[in-house]
């Protein structure tokens, strides 16, 4: 009767046991992407943070549109006419 009664409480034990591993398993997954998510955000400020640098020193490459997306400065002829999109 104790065998019979211990046996029937092993498989919900165990079933228990794989239900806890895989959330332990889950846990870990979800810190990685964690991780991730943070290196990747930390990646794009620093990204942002170079871009503004660059663009407030004067150093960017030159705006292929320029003349199309800004003022001409007072005095200068105007631009030419913008190239066909097709």
């Amino acid at each position: 009767m104790y065998a019979q009664l211990k046996a029937s409480h092993a498989q919900p034990r165990a079933e228990f046991e794989q239900i806890k591993a895989s959330q332990a398993q889950q846990k870990a997954e979800y810190e990685q992407q964690k991780v991730a998510y943070e290196q990747q955000k930390m990646a794009y400020e620093q990204l942002r943070e170079m871009v503004m640098n660059m663009a407030n020193s004067g150093t960017c490459a030159p705006n292929l549109f320029w003349p199309y997306n800004h003022q001409p400065p007072p005095g200068s002829p105007p631009p030419p006419p913008a190239p066909p999109l097709y």
